[in-house]
């Protein structure tokens, strides 16, 4: 038994061997499931299961019926539209840094949107080239293509002539490793190994991002200079580059110079105002289209071709090219490359998707992999309208390539933030910048994870967690999923929470709801309003604190609630977490932690955190983890100590309100519902204490 007194306690139990308390309290068989259980779940049939899987491969299946066409079309032309525009001008960019022909990259830009329409369960990203993947593969183009620039060549399939052109073997390398990779990622979703993204923490995908922006730079630098410089693709590369770009910087052809600076500092200072003004402008200046457009008109004019000897995007065939088929050896070549990108592409798609999908209440599938008005923009340039690029200088592309790296380039700040938050994060976003600068992309990536597994084998070992349940109302505190189970979403409960509250006070404003010193009156039996009016609400409305100080009576969430609004009930009001197996947080953790706490504390759930040391409170402090909701005073030494220290506050509470309140109470400051949700404010009703 447990016998509060004042601020100590009396504990007065048996003493336990683990046979002994095993014989008293019987613990629940659970089966296990084996490999064998899930092949079989995995290989049962049924009409539900055939449907779910169909909605689970074809998303689109389940929001087109759903999609409000006078809500949300006109916005969606207006951002296909110039999606479109700028995926054309990126997709020409960043066939660039593949080494291919500008017009093959509007294949990338047109195919994946097409197909992430029909697959995607993300309404925010848009699918396309992507400057750190375009990188890793022009790479891989760059080492198995042979050249007469590059002395190491390994690329001897039967397939590339003595006819075929430069430039057929580079589209016949990319497409292939670029087929693998969409394998890859295919075979991952079939196997469910979306996991493997959390072996690449933020820190890891910050400095490797950055990086790879360092790489974009020097690629780029042959186009805008116009000079003739070999391919490296081992390590020190990024050296070897720079070392032949500047010995031979006095043929640096002036005009693509002075035309790609020109248009890297207009494209710069514009996307700066887009972003100071973006709150004022109905939609971002278009930069990219607008210089494009001017660009090509100007060398057109001037013949900068003829007259300066510039390097244009050239001939562009519409309509789409033959497909050409890679030998067998062309596929082992290029296998372990493409692991990579495959594993890059995921975890930095996922990554974005993700953000949108917290910050907007929606679901996405980390197994899987509304552009369609972007994909047509692309198409009509394919089939159409390409030809009026021709006279585009590559400088104009390199210099529109290097002004989407800004975002990228900004992210050398991060090594500050992260030195005061968590020097491991800093040490593992240092290391990985280094890596991926010295050894190329493909080894750095590899060598960056082995490095952040090592700092996780050298700070812990794997912790084991699990919620505890108080056994026999005694100071033992066992795993609950061996005797209870309870769950439920905290922040569904909120949002839930606050949509009731707007119907509340619309019900009050209306004279719909009347308040009695006895109770509340209902006006009417039923009272309709639109779920999509809440819905079409700022999400972020809905995940703020209740606030509930301009009504005249208190919320009892747990009781029945006027008329037809529902609100999921919960059955505890405290949470202890033991904390006692946690020996270091880093910042993705802390800011995870930290919203639970939120989601909790806003649902009117007390959480403690039982069994830290004070170096880890001293760091969250550091952090600035606590504020005005998330306290330091939510810590205890013990999980006994703070199983204690809930029933005082919930003792003194109960103390604190006495029945007879209830007829003194005025009507002009309260209303006490004997029939509903809704009580004074000073008259609480103690709740049940569940733990």
């Amino acid at each position: 038994m447990i016998e509060p007194i004042g601020n100590q306690y009396v504990v007065a139990r048996p003493v336990y061997s683990a046979n002994a308390f095993g014989e008293e309290h019987k613990k629940k068989q659970r089966h296990h499931k084996t490999l064998l259980d899930h092949l079989k779940k995995l290989c049962r049939c049924s009409a539900q299961k055939a449907k779910n899987i169909a909605f689970s491969l074809f998303p689109i299946a389940s929001w087109l019926p759903a999609y409000r066409i006078k809500e949300w079309l006109l916005s969606d032309i207006v951002s296909g539209v110039s999606t479109g525009l700028v995926a054309v001008l990126q997709g020409l960019a960043f066939a660039l840094l593949v080494t291919i022909p500008p017009g093959y990259g509007l294949y990338a830009a047109f195919f994946p949107v097409i197909i992430y329409f029909f697959l995607g369960t993300s309404r925010h990203i848009s699918v396309g080239p992507f400057p750190v993947l375009s990188m890793m593969v022009g790479a891989v183009v760059v080492r198995l293509t042979a050249t007469d620039n590059t002395a190491d060549s390994t690329f001897t399939n039967s397939s590339m002539t003595n006819d075929s052109s430069i430039d057929e073997q580079k589209v016949i390398v990319a497409a292939t490793v670029t087929m693998l990779s969409g394998i890859i990622q295919l075979l991952m979703g079939v196997l469910r190994l979306g996991f493997v993204v959390i072996y690449l923490s933020e820190s890891l995908i910050s400095g490797f991002t950055t990086a790879a922006a360092i790489h974009v730079v020097v690629s780029q630098l042959k186009f805008m200079f116009q000079l003739t410089v070999p391919a490296h693709t081992d390590p020190f590369s990024l050296f070897k580059v720079l070392e032949s770009v500047f010995s031979q910087i006095e043929k640096t052809n002036i005009a693509d110079l002075v035309t790609s600076l020109v248009i890297l500092v207009v494209v710069f200072v514009v996307k700066e105002l887009n972003q100071r003004y973006k709150a004022k402008l109905p939609v971002p200046i278009p930069i990219e289209l607008i210089v494009t457009v001017i660009a090509t008109g100007v060398s057109y004019g001037f013949d900068f071709k003829t007259r300066f000897n510039v390097a244009v995007i050239g001939e562009m065939k519409p309509g789409f090219q033959a497909p050409v088929t890679p030998s067998r050896q062309t596929f082992q070549d290029t296998i372990g490359d493409s692991f990579g990108i495959a594993i890059v592409g995921f975890a930095v798609a996922f990554s974005v998707a993700s953000v949108y999908s917290l910050k907007y209440d929606y679901p996405i599938d980390g197994n899987q992999i509304a552009g369609l008005l972007s994909a047509i923009i692309v198409l009509i340039v394919i089939v159409a309208i390409g030809f009026l690029l021709e006279p585009l200088q590559k400088s104009v592309l390199a210099a529109l390539a290097l002004g989407n790296l800004k975002g990228m380039l900004m992210q050398f700040a991060e090594i500050r933030r992260l030195w005061r938050k968590d020097k491991y994060d800093c040490l593992i976003w240092v290391m990985t910048f280094i890596f991926a600068v010295v050894l190329g992309l493909g080894l750095g990536l590899a060598a960056s994870v082995a490095f952040q597994l090592l700092t996780i084998v050298f700070r812990t070992q794997f912790p084991k967690c699990s919620t505890l349940a108080n056994v026999g109302r005694s100071n033992i505190y066992k795993n609950r999923k061996d005797y209870s189970e309870i769950g439920f979403r905290p922040l569904r409960i909120l949002r839930k929470r606050n949509k009731a509250l707007k119907k509340i006070r619309k019900m009050q404003k209306k004279g719909l709801l009347q308040v009695t010193p006895k109770g509340f009156i209902c006006t009417v039996d039923g009272f309709k309003d639109s779920d999509e009016e809440l819905d079409n609400d700022k999400i972020e409305e809905l995940d703020q604190p209740i606030n509930t100080t301009d009504l005249p009576f208190q919320i009892d969430w747990n009781a029945n609630l006027p008329l037809n609004i529902v609100v999921p009930k919960i059955n505890l009001h405290s949470l202890i977490l033991d904390f006692s197996a946690v020996s270091f947080l880093d910042v993705s953790s802390m800011r995870g932690l930290k919203t639970i706490l939120q989601e909790f504390i806003r649902i009117q759930v007390d959480v403690y955190i039982a069994g830290t040391d004070d170096d880890f409170i001293e760091k969250l402090t550091r952090c600035e983890f606590f504020d005005d909701e998330v306290k330091d005073s939510i810590f205890f030494l013990t999980i006994h100590d703070a199983v204690l220290h809930i029933l005082m506050k919930k003792d003194y509470s109960t103390s604190k309100f006495n029945p007879s309140q209830e007829v003194e109470a005025k009507s002009d400051d309260f209303t006490i519902s004997t029939n509903g949700g809704l009580r004074n404010r000073e008259c609480q009703v103690p709740i049940e204490t569940k733990f």
